[in-house]
């Protein structure tokens, strides 16, 4: 079952444009949860959040795309190439997710 989730920042984006939805998986968690994000937040504040939506606490979370490529914290998620649909994994860049 996926659970959707609005982050504070898109209750107040608006506009369908704006924002991107993506899938979020969690290395402990078997279930994925959708997530609207504005497309100019950054890779890492989008990935602390899902990180702490799953449960977890700490670390320096990132996302990693379907190819396996570990996404750039300091990029916006369109800067990152993230895009509508896409799926990403929480990881810690720390190694502690």
């Amino acid at each position: 079952m996926t659970e959707h989730v609005t982050t504070p920042e898109h209750a107040e984006a608006g506009s369908q444009h704006s924002q991107l939805t993506v899938i979020v998986y969690a290395p402990r968690d078997p279930d994925p949860r959708t997530f609207h994000f504005p497309r100019t937040q950054t890779v890492g504040a989008a990935a602390a959040y899902a990180a702490q939506q799953f449960g977890y606490a700490g670390g320096t979370p990132s996302f990693q795309n379907s190819e396996g490529e570990v996404l750039n914290r300091d990029l916006s998620l369109v800067a990152a190439h993230v895009h509508n649909g896409d799926t990403l994994e929480v990881v810690d860049i720390g190694g502690g997710v």
